[in-house]
């Protein structure tokens, strides 16, 4: 388990109290295997930042699902 630059190790049973305290899952890498369900909290400028860039890239999404329908139409001529 981490949270910011602490690391603990911690049973098996316990790990959804301590996923719900603030603390990352982590493996022997230390890559992220299950986030944090609670105990955090997030600046409102960084949370305006990922609205922005969800919408963006939503809008992105939208308009390549269209060209790749339209190049598959064209492509069934």
């Amino acid at each position: 388990m981490r949270k910011g630059n602490r690391v603990i190790h911690v049973a098996e049973g316990r790990v959804n109290a301590f996923l719900a305290q603030g603390y990352d899952q982590v493996n022997e890498k230390g890559e992220i295997v299950k986030r944090a369900t609670g105990g955090r909290t997030v600046n409102i400028a960084e949370y305006n930042a990922v609205v922005e860039e969800l919408e963006a890239l939503k809008k992105e999404n939208a308009t390549l699902k269209a060209k790749i329908a339209k190049l598959e139409k064209g492509a069934k001529k």
